[in-house]
């Protein structure tokens, strides 16, 4: 089966040409787990014994990769519309992408659901490139969740509020990630200090008397996300960031110096936030706050 994409486009000589594109669509695409009985043995990366399985999209994978190269993040769904976003944003984040698909040991299933029958979609009139593909990856999750009905749960893991409303009504669970691990991952706590925090405003279920209820709550942000290496690395040229190991003070866990050449004596860092996820002994790059806002130890 396949499927013509048609529009017109005009030329770098004011020609309008009309372009075909034609999308083929298969059924011979495979789940990646041992549960779907219809899934060639040959594809099989996801465990039959996971406790879920979580779809993820595009923002998961641009700004949580701390998160999800953490050991405890195991078995995650990664459709083909989510990895070519990442591709076209983010070069370095789809590198580190493609490095967690590779690996036996994570589990990453790459689904190529922009090619299977079942769970490609159209845009709709007035539907936004990035509104489709969350609808798309929405889709795809409802698939594994009614393929795997009763055999494992699927759950799609985004920090959009509004994603996971239209989630919930199309009968698909969905979870920020920080309410994923506060609810799901008790055994593994310190992935609450990997969330990169946001400034959106995240619903956050919680259980109370029994039952599921819902509230908002405004994420407050903890840490900065990571810079880039190449960032890092025209920074500390210009001078911006100075580079050095991390020497955490062993009475106070938030407190910490970093010796620099280039400043001449030890930086300090005072709070967690300002230690931004990094551990004692890491090489760190560091940028000034304003001088005015220096302080001793």
């Amino acid at each position: 089966m396949h499927h013509n994409n048609q529009f017109v486009k005009k030329t770098k000589k004011g020609q309008i040409r009309k372009v075909v594109r034609e999308h083929y669509l298969r059924d011979d695409i495979w789940s990646g787990t041992p549960l779907d009985e219809e899934c060639e043995a040959s594809a099989h990366k996801l465990s039959a014994s996971a406790s879920h399985y979580l779809v993820i999209d595009t923002n998961i994978a641009l700004h949580q990769l701390d998160f999800l190269e953490h050991p405890a993040i195991t078995d995650v769904v990664v459709c083909s519309v989510v990895l070519e976003e990442v591709r076209h944003k983010n070069n370095a984040a789809y590198q580190r992408l493609r490095a967690l698909c590779a690996s036996d040991a994570k589990r990453f299933y790459v689904f190529a659901n922009e090619h299977h029958r079942e769970t490609f979609i159209k845009g709709e009139a007035g539907e936004s490139p990035n509104d489709r593909n969350d609808r798309a990856i929405r889709v795809a999750t409802k698939w594994y969740a009614d393929r795997l009905a009763g055999r494992m749960e699927v759950i799609l893991l985004t920090n959009d509020a509004g994603s996971r409303r239209l989630a919930e009504e199309e009968g698909v669970r969905a979870i920020g990630a920080a309410s994923y691990v506060r609810l799901l991952r008790p055994d593994a706590t310190e992935l609450l200090d990997m969330v990169a925090a946001g400034t959106v405003v995240e619903e956050d279920p919680e259980e109370e008397d029994g039952g599921a209820s819902v509230r908002a709550t405004k994420r407050k942000r903890v840490y900065e996300e990571h810079k880039t290496f190449s960032e890092v690395q025209a920074g500390i040229r210009e001078g911006r960031f100075h580079q050095g190991a991390l020497r955490v003070n062993r009475y106070n866990p938030y407190e910490g110096y970093v010796g620099s050449d280039s400043v001449g004596q030890d930086i300090l860092l005072a709070g967690r936030s300002y230690m931004n996820r990094a551990m004692d002994g890491d090489i760190v790059a560091v940028e000034l706050l304003p001088e005015s806002e220096w302080r001793g130890a």
